[in-house]
């Protein structure tokens, strides 16, 4: 949870630096802002389901604490920064951080929760990430407010503490991964579900289209309709992440009674309207309101579908952490220059409406993503029936 804390308050401060470079006349346009957020998701979303293939083969613990810092890198120094390749070189080293911590991460979180608690268990590390992009932006707009861009360099302090903690206990993380491993091995391996895989791949995709979009134009939507400073705008990402944090404890504990196709698919509904009445709140303090039902059904699922990833793939829990946790974040960037080109053309509002059909092509895909606990349960079933025809 400290480690995925201090990776994603990179992620999650993204957004509020950019807002803070565009205000200080860094950045242009809302394209300049969506490419750069575009930066941290390329590389990061090639890399990362290789360092997934590559945490299966063999434990690395190391590569958690490798993450971390080189994401902390990547994002510290951009406010000393005024060239906008150089913005998009260090961005881009950000997102291989982010890349490298989450398959690592995810396995590892997976390898300490017992099998009868997964959906809590994945919750608490998945509220590392909330609070880490809810902590962000409080601290980027502290730190810009009296030293403008280069208090950005802040942000580094959650990382470096992390990383300390981290490398003293690399060898209880070592114990713990190969403990895991010799159980893998000594049990009978259950049949991977490549095709669920991909359909849940597909609603995470715009799922995280949805969630880029938000914390990508939310502080340039609030600043632009309803005339609000950066700092200022800043905190509704902080509201976001707030009520995401909530909402991944309550989903995942919930989804460990009702399944979590149910929650997943639940949620997901629940987006659509409130997606519609945000957009249509025509003053602050009611598009903050709705803003939060919005955090707590869109973010609510990030917890579920790490989950539900892990169980599809269940003998190659590190690659379906790397996909379902890190680029359930990361694959919302490569459609954030479309977004940004609906902002510059069509104004922030059309960009908000967009994202709205997103939670919609969510929804649909949800309910088309196989209950993988209950096919289980049915082979398992007709195999004990047939034993017993046997016998």
């Amino acid at each position: 949870m400290l480690g995925h804390f201090s990776t994603d308050i990179c992620q999650g401060s993204l957004s509020a630096s950019l807002a803070v470079l565009y205000a200080h006349g860094r950045l242009d346009s809302n394209m300049d802002v969506s490419l750069l957020v575009l930066a941290a998701c390329l590389v990061s979303s090639i890399i990362q389901p290789v360092f997934g293939y590559i945490s299966d083969l063999k434990p690395r613990p190391y590569l958690m604490v490798t993450g971390i810092l080189t994401a902390a890198m990547g994002l510290m120094f951009i406010g000393f920064v005024y060239n906008f390749a150089l913005l998009f070189i260090l961005i881009s080293i950000m997102g291989i951080g982010c890349a490298v911590f989450h398959p690592e991460g995810g396995k590892m979180a997976n390898c300490v929760t017992p099998s009868s608690r997964k959906g809590k268990g994945m919750s608490i590390f998945s509220v590392g990430g909330n609070l880490g992009f809810a902590a962000g932006p409080i601290i980027i707009s502290s730190s810009t407010l009296f030293f403008g861009p280069p208090g950005i360099l802040a942000i580094g302090i959650p990382a470096i503490i992390a990383s300390i903690v981290f490398i003293r206990h690399n060898a209880t993380f070592v114990k713990y991964s190969e403990r895991n491993l010799k159980k893998q091995k000594s049990e009978v391996h259950m049949e991977e579900s490549y095709s669920g895989f991909a359909m849940l791949t597909a609603m995470i995709f715009f799922r995280s289209t949805c969630l880029f979009g938000l914390t990508t134009f939310i502080p340039l939507y609030f600043m632009d309709q309803f005339n609000q400073t950066a700092q200022t705008a800043n905190i509704n990402l902080t509201v976001i992440a707030t009520c995401a944090a909530l909402a991944s404890i309550v989903g995942g504990a919930l989804a460990d009674k009702i399944g979590f196709k149910q929650v997943q698919f639940l949620s997901s509904l629940l987006s659509i309207p409130s997606m519609v009445l945000f957009c249509l709140s025509d003053n602050y303090l009611l598009a903050t309101i709705f803003l939060i039902p919005v955090a707590f059904s869109i973010y609510g699922t990030l917890s579920v579908s790490m989950v539900l990833g892990q169980k599809f793939l269940c003998n190659h829990v590190g690659l379906a952490s790397g996909i379902t946790i890190g680029l359930g974040v990361t694959f919302g960037g490569l459609s954030s220059p479309f977004l940004g080109y609906l902002g510059d053309n069509y104004g922030l509002p059309t960009t908000m409406w967009a994202i709205c059909i997103c939670t919609v092509l969510t929804t649909i895909l949800a309910y088309l993503v196989p209950d993988i606990d209950k096919i289980r349960a049915q082979k398992l079933a007709q195999l004990s029936q047939k034993q017993g025809e046997n016998n």
